[in-house]
């Protein structure tokens, strides 16, 4: 005697951890910049230069490749080596951003007014 089991496939679509072709990346850090570039600018008002960890966090550049990327480091040094944004300078050996340029290249490159 045997078992009759009816096989039902599920259809549940994958993840997607890391995006799967450039422009794909390209439109999800595009859409994370243009989610909270308001909360940047918010959150460093008062402020001349902009810590990396910080712009990560807030940006949450973090979030685009979470299994990949968790730290947010290779989707920022992405738009590093495009040129979108000018390379940091080291203030007491953390790697800190213009606030006012970042914000206008940042800006730009999501094409935000």
């Amino acid at each position: 005697m045997g078992y009759s089991v009816d096989y039902k496939p599920t259809s549940r679509r994958a993840k997607r951890t890391v995006p799967k072709n450039k422009a794909q990346r390209t439109k999800d850090i595009k859409n994370a910049i243009r989610w909270n570039i308001g909360q940047l600018e918010h959150d460093t008002i008062s402020a001349d230069s902009v810590q990396r960890p910080m712009v990560i966090g807030i940006l949450r550049l973090n979030r685009i490749s979470p299994h990949a990327d968790p730290s947010g480091d290779n989707t920022f040094q992405q738009l590093i080596a495009e040129g979108w944004v000018q390379r940091p300078k080291r203030i007491g050996g953390v790697q800190c951003f213009d606030r006012a340029d970042l914000i206008r290249s940042l800006k730009a490159y999501a094409g935000v007014a």
